[in-house]
């Protein structure tokens, strides 16, 4: 029962974290950009960058949500996850910023099907 409300409770604020996520870049584009001057086709290929490695690294999340125990699955995407946004955060040019979006693109698949993986 422990295990159950931990999983639950890991799904949810994972769940907030990746609305949160997908929001908040597109919200601070101009912010952004001027700090790294780039304009909105280079911030967009951020997006695009983050969401091709996401996808590339699907099949061994879902293997991992499948063949372990999702709550430390979800607790090792989210920390994969915190840490990529740090390092965007602290990032200061474009190529940082966008290694760390693909590193956070990471996480995000590593959390997204052990969110989602319902065993049978």
């Amino acid at each position: 029962m422990k295990s159950e409300k931990l999983t639950l409770l890991l799904v949810n604020l994972a769940g907030i974290m990746e609305r949160a996520d997908e929001s908040l870049l597109p919200g601070v584009y101009k912010e952004v950009g001027a700090a790294l001057h780039t304009g909105p086709t280079g911030l967009g290929s951020l997006t695009l960058f983050r969401s091709i490695v996401q996808c590339s690294c699907y099949p061994l999340a879902a293997y991992l949500a499948m063949r372990h125990n999702r709550a430390h699955v979800i607790a090792l995407g989210a920390f994969l996850w915190a840490a990529a946004t740090f390092l965007v955060a602290i990032s200061t040019t474009f190529f940082q910023v966008a290694v760390s979006r693909g590193l956070n693109g990471i996480g995000l698949a590593i959390v997204t099907p052990a969110m989602k993986y319902q065993s049978s």
